[in-house]
Order: C-alpha cells, then sequence, then structure tokens
C-alpha cells in the first residue's frame, strides 16, 4: 500500500469519528478498578468478590450479597435435584459464613457450617476449563465434606455452560446487575465510600467484561469501519515479548560477574564470567561466542523458565559437564538419562506461569521476575557455579 494511501487511511479513522469521540469519553471516565491495574486479571476480580460474599467484612452488606447472588444463581437454572433452593437461602442466616481463597487452588470457597452447605465459585476471564479442573474440585470437596450440601459455580463472562453437570453457570453480566439493585435499594444504609466502590465495580464489568457492554460494542463497530487502519496500527503496536526480553538482558547487565551472549527476544542467553574457559568455549553450531554451557530464558507469551543447556561442542567437553550434572541432583535437573548429540537440558527454573500472564499487570510481572531473579543469584547460580568450578580438567590450559 502507498504511503499516501496509508496516510489516508488513518486520517480517516482519527478525524471527526464520532464512535471513536465516544470511546476516548467511556474510556476517560474515572474509574478506581481502571486505576489500580488490568481490569481482565481473574485474581483481583476473585479478590474482591471475596470480599463481597463474605458477610464479616466491612462493606455493610452482611449477608446480603451472597444471599441474593446464591438465590438468583439457583433460582436462573433449569437443572433439578439442586442441593439448596432459593426459599431455604432466604430464611437462612448466613453471618457465620467462612470464605476462602486458593483453598486446593479453589477460586472461593464458601464454607457454612451452621447450614451444611459448601460453595465452591470458579472464576474464569479469558481463559478456560482445564485439566478437568471442576471434576477435580467436585471430588476434592466430597473426600473433605462428604455430609454437606454442596453447590458448584461457574462465573465467565457470558455464563459459558460448565462441563461438570453439578456446576451452576453464572456470568459477569448477573453480578453488575445484583450490585446495581443492591445500591440502589439499600442506598440509606449503605457508607457512601462503599456505595462509590460497588458502582465503580459495576461500570468496570460493564465497560470491559461483559460481552453486551457499550465498549465492546463500540469497538466492534470502529474495527468493522476502519479495519485496515486498525490493522496497521495493530502491526506497528509495542511488542510485550520484545520489551520483556529487553528487561531481562538488563538484569543481565546490571552484573558485573556475567556476560550476555547471542539473544532474540524469546531466548536471552548469559553465563558466568569466571566459567568463561577455553574448553568451554571450544563449542561450533550454537552462538559466535563459542560456548559450550550456557543460561537461557525462554520468553514466550504465557512462560518464562531459566534454562541451563548444554550445547554442541566437543564430546569430552559435554560430557564432564553431562556426568557433572547427572551426579548432583536435584540441583540440577537433566532432562534426559544420556548425552545427546547437540543439546541437553540440565536446569529448569519457572520464573512465570501461564496465570501470573493473565492475573497479573506489566509491572507486577517485571517485580516478580526481578524477586524470582535474585532467588536464583543467590541460590541455584552460585551452587551451579560453585560444581562446574570444581571440575578442573575444564580449566585447564
Amino acid at each position: 500500500m502507498a504511503e499516501e494511501d496509508v496516510r489516508k487511511l488513518l486520517e480517516t479513522f482519527v478525524v471527526d469519528n464520532a464512535d471513536l469521540e465516544r470511546l476516548e469519553s467511556l474510556a476517560n471516565q474515572f474509574n478506581i478498578f481502571e486505576a489500580v491495574g488490568p481490569v481482565g486479571q481473574e485474581l483481583r476480580h476473585s479478590y474482591f468478590l471475596a470480599y463481597l460474599l463474605n458477610p464479616q467484612q466491612n462493606h455493610g452488606l452482611k449477608d446480603v450479597f451472597v444471599k441474593r447472588l446464591l438465590q438468583r444463581t439457583v433460582a436462573a437454572t433449569k437443572k433439578t435435584n439442586l442441593p439448596v433452593t432459593p426459599i431455604e437461602l432466604d430464611i437462612w442466616n448466613l453471618e457465620g459464613l467462612e470464605v476462602s481463597r486458593e483453598w486446593q487452588n479453589i477460586d472461593i470457597l464458601l464454607l457454612d457450617e451452621a447450614n451444611n452447605l459448601v460453595v465452591v465459585v470458579e472464576n474464569k476471564i479469558g481463559t478456560g476449563e482445564h485439566s478437568d479442573q471442576l471434576e477435580r474440585y467436585w471430588q476434592i470437596l466430597r473426600q473433605h465434606h462428604p455430609t454437606k450440601r454442596i453447590l458448584g459455580i461457574y462465573l465467565t463472562p457470558d455464563g459459558e455452560e460448565p462441563s461438570h453437570e453439578s456446576f451452576l453457570s453464572l456470568d459477569y453480566g448477573q453480578i453488575a446487575t445484583l450490585i446495581e439493585d443492591l445500591v440502589v435499594n439499600r442506598t440509606s444504609i449503605l457508607n457512601p465510600e462503599v456505595r462509590t466502590l460497588l458502582l465503580h465495580y459495576a461500570q468496570m464489568l460493564r465497560r470491559h467484561i461483559v460481552s453486551e457492554s457499550e465498549i465492546a460494542e463500540l469497538c466492534r463497530l470502529i474495527y468493522k469501519k476502519h479495519q485496515q487502519a486498525l490493522d496497521l496500527i495493530f502491526d506497528h503496536r509495542p511488542d510485550e515479548l520484545a520489551s520483556r526480553g529487553e528487561f531481562l538482558r538488563s538484569l543481565i547487565a546490571s552484573r558485573p560477574d556475567l556476560v550476555e551472549d547471542f539473544s532474540t527476544k524469546n531466548y536471552v542467553r548469559f553465563t558466568l564470567k569466571k566459567l568463561d574457559s577455553q574448553k568451554l568455549k571450544s563449542g561450533q553450531g550454537w552462538t559466535r561466542s563459542g560456548r559450550v554451557l550456557l543460561f537461557e530464558f525462554q520468553n514466550f507469551e504465557d512462560s518464562l523458565k531459566l534454562k541451563l543447556q548444554i550445547g554442541p561442542g566437543p564430546h569430552e567437553v559435554r560430557e564432564k559437564v553431562f556426568q557433572l550434572a547427572l551426579n548432583n541432583q536435584p540441583l540440577f535437573k537433566p532432562q534426559s538419562k544420556s548425552l545427546n548429540k547437540q543439546w541437553n537440558e540440565v536446569f529448569n527454573r519457572d520464573f512465570l506461569s501461564s496465570k501470573s500472564f493473565h492475573d497479573l499487570s506489566e509491572e507486577d510481572i517485571e517485580a516478580k521476575i526481578r524477586e524470582q531473579w535474585e532467588q536464583f543469584l543467590s541460590n541455584e547460580m552460585q551452587a551451579i557455579a560453585k560444581l562446574i568450578e570444581g571440575v578442573k580438567w575444564l580449566f585447564e590450559g
């Protein structure tokens, strides 16, 4: 596409675009939840919902929020043989309810001993079920609470149907409606600060999470009208992987005892200067430095791992390092029991999981990387370097 055509596309997109102005107006409205970080992080939603569901918290709703949420969820389903009815929930006192986060990896767990009830809430935003989660959670609860009534709730932006027949579907639009109704009906008794907090949360859900949000509809409309211009903008968006790769390189550069090797945005490599012996730099077929042994960050969209790799090089050198790794487990973690022809992974440390990328802001991700990095430097790296230095033959000549 000619440069003049590209310029015209972009000008049409930004000049006198009423839809874009409306979208910017919505985006510019102050919202507490937007101010504190990405709104699509499951972890933060789970924490706030656990706060609202807990009758003993200081929001002033007592057990009203949890009661109404459970009642509406149960009443909305067509499933039969439910463990509890809306009428029972209405007459029960749930103020002794205990609320837990991440017990047995369950997002939110509600335990009410007085009414013999357990509720498990699995919260999904931007991800789906995996590894038979709902079935595993159900079996765990059956094992720990064999005599209690168990109610499963599967919370998603659009009310996706759960894979497990004993779980009921709940969507974030219902959460927003419930909060808005409570604010209207209890305005006179709610603390003004709590009322503002609730309204901001419902507003944020409407704008970003639920599928029928005005922001979502405007985005679809704008994209339909200006697809070419937006595709161009998308193609030139900032590269998060490249930025993270640069951050990793800066961590290495800040250490005078380390030296970076050839790196890309997906693979950031380094070693310790004291390990730069002639024999450990006698390799071919990997990087131009000839280093046989390198630490390697593997930087991808949903994971960040640090590995120690034995690359191509003289068999005797590679064998010495590989046998050292085999003989010093679990510090070393050889991926195989025999030496491969070219590459052998002998150490692996997870820096970030896929859940971290979904639940954390970029600032939080960098903080977590830095924390993991400092732990690695103080522990594994020093221990690994000491063992390698102990193989005197590698440093002769």
